[in-house]
Protein backbone atom coordinates (compact mmCIF):
# COMPACT_ATOMS: atom_id res chain seq x y z
CA UNK A 1 0.00 0.00 0.00
CA UNK A 2 3.04 2.56 0.73
CA UNK A 3 3.66 2.09 -2.30
CA UNK A 4 1.14 2.54 -4.31
CA UNK A 5 0.95 5.69 -1.88
CA UNK A 6 4.34 7.04 -2.90
CA UNK A 7 3.20 6.47 -6.58
CA UNK A 8 0.36 8.87 -6.18
CA UNK A 9 2.35 11.52 -4.55
CA UNK A 10 4.73 11.45 -6.89
CA UNK A 11 2.27 11.79 -9.88
CA UNK A 12 0.75 14.55 -8.12
CA UNK A 13 3.74 16.53 -7.70
CA UNK A 14 5.19 15.74 -11.22
CA UNK A 15 1.66 17.15 -12.44
CA UNK A 16 1.54 20.37 -10.30
CA UNK A 17 5.06 20.84 -11.83
CA UNK A 18 4.33 20.86 -15.06
CA UNK A 19 1.20 22.49 -14.88
CA UNK A 20 2.60 25.22 -12.44
CA UNK A 21 0.04 24.86 -9.98
CA UNK A 22 0.04 25.79 -6.33
CA UNK A 23 -1.11 23.76 -3.67
CA UNK A 24 -4.42 25.78 -3.22
CA UNK A 25 -4.83 25.06 -7.06
CA UNK A 26 -4.67 21.32 -6.94
CA UNK A 27 -7.00 21.14 -3.99
CA UNK A 28 -9.61 23.72 -5.64
CA UNK A 29 -9.09 21.60 -8.76
CA UNK A 30 -9.85 18.60 -6.94
CA UNK A 31 -12.49 19.39 -5.38
CA UNK A 32 -14.11 20.53 -8.57
CA UNK A 33 -13.46 17.06 -10.47
CA UNK A 34 -14.99 15.77 -7.47
CA UNK A 35 -18.30 17.91 -7.78
CA UNK A 36 -18.27 17.10 -11.42
CA UNK A 37 -18.39 13.70 -11.55
CA UNK A 38 -21.11 13.73 -8.20
CA UNK A 39 -23.85 16.01 -10.66
CA UNK A 40 -22.97 13.31 -13.42
CA UNK A 41 -23.45 10.21 -11.41
CA UNK A 42 -27.11 11.82 -9.84
CA UNK A 43 -28.22 12.87 -13.44
CA UNK A 44 -27.82 8.84 -14.87
CA UNK A 45 -28.94 8.01 -11.44
CA UNK A 46 -32.19 9.89 -11.88
CA UNK A 47 -32.25 9.10 -15.56
CA UNK A 48 -32.22 5.48 -14.89
CA UNK A 49 -35.09 5.58 -12.21
CA UNK A 50 -37.03 7.59 -14.55
CA UNK A 51 -36.94 5.02 -17.03
CA UNK A 52 -38.06 2.39 -15.08
CA UNK A 53 -41.27 4.06 -14.03
CA UNK A 54 -42.31 4.13 -17.76
CA UNK A 55 -46.52 3.61 -17.72
CA UNK A 56 -46.75 1.42 -20.65
CA UNK A 57 -45.39 -1.67 -21.59
CA UNK A 58 -43.41 -2.14 -24.94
Amino acid sequence: MKKLIDWHKSLIERAQEQFGLSGYQMYLSGLLEGALILWVIMKVASVLKASSEFPFQL
